[in-house]
C-alpha cells in the first residue's frame, strides 16, 4: 500500500500525537463508528504508519477488523482491560484531545458521508436482512451521538477521565 501510494512505511513508534493530526481524528472516529478497540499506534497493533519520507509526519492507517462492533464476529471479544461487556459497545480510543472544536469537521466529514455509509449495507445483495437491521441500527447510534453535542463531547473526551480505562495498556501489546 505505501509503494501503491508513493509513500514509506515508518517502523517506529509514536504517540498518537505525533501522526497527523487531523488524519488521526477522522480514523480515530471511524474506529469509534465501527466500534473497533483492537488497535493502538503506540504498539503498532492493526495499525501501520505511512510518511512521504522518513522525515515528515506520518499518517495512521487502520486495518484488521474482525472485533469490531459492526462486524460483530462470534469470536470477538472486547479486551477485558477496557471493562467492556460487548464489542457492540463503543469506545473512543484516541488520546485526550485538548480542543474540542478540532472534532467539527470530522463530524461534519461523516454526516457527509452517512448515506453512503448506510448503502454499504442496505444495498448489499449477499447480506443477511437480519444483519443489516442491526448494523443500520447501530450506525443510528453513533450518528445520535455525534449529533448531540453533549454527547460526543462525553464519548471523545473519555481518554481523559482519570477513572476511565481510556488510557489503559492491554495486555499482550509489546513495546
Amino acid at each position: 500500500m505505501a509503494k501503491r501510494n508513493g509513500l514509506i512505511a515508518v517502523e517506529r513508534k509514536l504517540k498518537p500525537y505525533q501522526v497527523q493530526k487531523d488524519a488521526f481524528l477522522s480514523m480515530a472516529v471511524f474506529e469509534y463508528l465501527i466500534g473497533n478497540t483492537d488497535w493502538s499506534i503506540q504498539y503498532l497493533q492493526n495499525i501501520k504508519l505511512l510518511a512521504q519520507d522518513s522525515m515528515s509526519v506520518p499518517t495512521a492507517v487502520p486495518y484488521d477488523f474482525d472485533h469490531a462492533g459492526i462486524v460483530s464476529a462470534p469470536y470477538a471479544l472486547p479486551a477485558a482491560e477496557l471493562k467492556m461487556k460487548s464489542v457492540r459497545q463503543r469506545r473512543y480510543r484516541g488520546y485526550c484531545p485538548q480542543d474540542l472544536q478540532k472534532f467539527e469537521p470530522v463530524i461534519a466529514q461523516y454526516n457527509q458521508l452517512k448515506p453512503d455509509i448506510y448503502r454499504v449495507y442496505t444495498d448489499c445483495k449477499i447480506l443477511d436482512a437480519e444483519y443489516i437491521e442491526s448494523t443500520v441500527k447501530y450506525l443510528d447510534e453513533f450518528y445520535a451521538t455525534i449529533n448531540d453535542p453533549k454527547a460526543w463531547q462525553k464519548e471523545f473526551t473519555y481518554p481523559c477521565d482519570p477513572k476511565g480505562t481510556g488510557n489503559v495498556v492491554i495486555k499482550g501489546l509489546k513495546e
